[in-house]
């Protein structure tokens, strides 16, 4: 994600900066006004309306009139303002490293691996011109973990010397591989395999150039830069998902995915047909990795805005089980962050790591474990100056609010509203506050994320 480009937007949308700028290019609507709206002004014209980059009168109308209706028919004693966006929260944290803290650089883009007993958290080290922050050498260093993720210790020296987010995994001949971009080639950038035998120390092997300016976005912008490149087995070989990092102009962005594909993790080649190009912009670089039954998951940082009322939507999901042909529906995860890597534990913990940024402090790497809970909440954004939640199944006791890249608890300063069963907290940024992308709800004893 922190690979450095020329474009400064495309740097500010990095990281947790990127909450604090309303990039949807679609309207969102919830499942009951988007029914309603198929009742009363037909599929196509409601599809109109969700797409919209901006909404005409006789649209407004149309969706307010369904709000209004879906309000009135909706659970006793809530209203629209509080129902609309919730989602189940199955995400807890269980652990969160910091920039500075340990004399690093803006440690970003986790990489989980399991090795025996070991659990290790790959990172980039860098510098970042935000704080300013400056000296580090850009390459993967690591954390260790024995206790499934719920402390870390630094581990000295560099892991992987490349200046390049990875993707690491258990390779099924013995020992382990990992992918990076190394550098210019002829038509494109090299991705490499790098390969070693106890998990910790990586060393180079050979690559291909990927040539890609033949994937493009929902609005024909052709990718020229791709991000982290997330790599998973298949029957066929490798297939590989990035992001388009390069963003000109101003939003709103409908940055893509594009899919690459090798019958041997060496020598690869854009698939235009793997394309993902949504109507909503992919923040950051996409998670793709098959979990323990099996199933292929790709996780998006899919951020969906809403224009109108600041309602945002999380990290979206996808499955396949045929190796990526095909894909289910995109839904909604219960939280966003950039740049998720996931990982099943032998003891059946499913993990997934996250990365955000404070311009006053750098970078966090964050752990989250897959949990079950009867807490539900939407999160609704301001502009830069406020955020508010709105959670269901938990006492107001429950409900701690916590910007995790500064390490500080701001309970004491959240406002906080009963409607019906459900508790509404907002928090308004201070003075010196630019956004709120590290602000997170943390509720009970399961610190399930918000």
């Amino acid at each position: 994600m922190l690979r450095k480009v020329a474009v400064v937007l495309s740097i500010t949308l990095g990281f947790g900066i990127l909450s604090s700028i309303n990039v949807a290019s679609a309207v969102v609507v919830d499942p009951s006004t988007k029914s309603c709206l198929d009742k009363t002004v037909g599929a196509k014209a409601a599809n109109k309306i969700v797409l919209a980059k901006k909404l005409t009168k006789a649209q407004t109308a149309q969706v307010a009139k369904c709000k209004r209706s879906s309000s009135s028919t909706g659970s006793t004693g809530s209203t629209s303002s509080t129902t609309a966006g919730m989602v189940a929260l199955n995400y807890g944290l269980i652990s969160y490293k910091l920039s500075q803290l340990e004399g690093l650089g803006n440690i970003a883009d986790p990489a989980l691996l399991q090795v025996g007993s070991t659990l290790r958290m790959f990172f980039k080290n860098g510098n970042e011109p935000q704080i300013p922050l400056a000296g580090f050498d850009n390459k993967i260093h690591s954390f260790v973990s024995s206790d499934n993720g719920v402390t870390w210790s630094l581990e000295s020296g560099v892991r992987v010397d490349v200046s390049s987010p990875i993707s690491v995994r258990a390779a099924e001949s013995g020992g382990y591989e990992a992918w990076a971009w190394s550098g210019k080639g002829t038509g494109g950038e090299i991705l490499s395999r790098f390969t070693s035998t106890n998990g910790s120390d990586f060393t180079k092997g050979s690559g291909s150039a990927v040539i890609v300016g033949a994937c493009k976005s929902a609005d024909g912008v052709a990718a020229t830069l791709l991000g982290d490149s997330q790599v998973v087995k298949v029957a066929s070989g490798y297939l590989a998902y990035a992001q388009d990092m390069q963003a000109t102009g101003s939003g709103p962005f409908k940055r893509h995915a594009c899919g690459l594909t090798s019958a041997d993790g060496v020598n690869w080649t854009l698939d235009i047909t793997r394309t993902l190009a949504p109507q909503n912009d992919i923040q950051t670089n996409p998670e793709t990795y098959r979990n323990s039954s099996g199933v292929i998951e790709q996780i998006l940082p899919i951020d969906k805005i809403d224009m109108q009322t600041g309602l945002r939507s999380g990290m979206q999901i996808r499955t396949s089980t045929n190796d990526g042909a095909s894909w289910t529906d995109l839904s909604e995860l219960s939280f966003f962050a950039a740049d998720p890597d996931r990982l099943d534990l032998t003891n059946g913990d499913s993990l997934l790591a996250f990365g955000n940024f404070d311009h006053r402090q750098g970078g966090l790497l964050g752990v989250a474990k897959k949990i079950s809970t009867n807490y539900k909440a939407s999160r609704t954004e301001k502009g830069i100056e406020s955020v508010s939640w709105v959670i269901s199944g938990a006492a107001q006791s429950a409900i701690k609010i916590k910007n995790l890249c500064q390490d500080k608890d701001l309970t004491s300063s959240v406002k906080f509203a009963t409607s019906g069963s459900n508790i509404t907290a907002t928090y308004t940024a201070d003075a010196g506050g630019r956004g709120n992308g590290c602000v997170y709800a943390l509720i009970g004893a399961e610190q399930a994320i918000k």
